[in-house]
């Protein structure tokens, strides 16, 4: 049996609800980008509220996921 070859870890709770949280953030950050394109294209004047949802939710949620990835790799590395 090859060494290398695991059976899938059993991801817990919390890290669980980390990644829901910025897969939502990102979702949350695109229809925002996606509101104010439209509006802009429109000829209107967006609620400035949704520039913020966008530079602050995307960002974020990119660094969370980032975060999951480096945990993902430690925790394939220890075994």
């Amino acid at each position: 049996m090859n060494p290398h070859f695991s059976a899938p870890q059993i991801v817990n709770r919390g890290w669980q609800m980390f990644n829901y949280t910025a897969m939502a953030m990102a979702f949350l950050a695109l229809i925002a980008l996606i509101v104010v394109l439209i509006s802009k294209w429109a000829g209107g004047a967006p609620w400035p509220g949704f520039n913020w949802i966008a530079m602050i939710a995307l960002p974020t949620a990119f660094l969370m996921m980032g975060a999951s990835v480096l945990r993902s790799v430690t925790i394939r590395r220890r075994l």
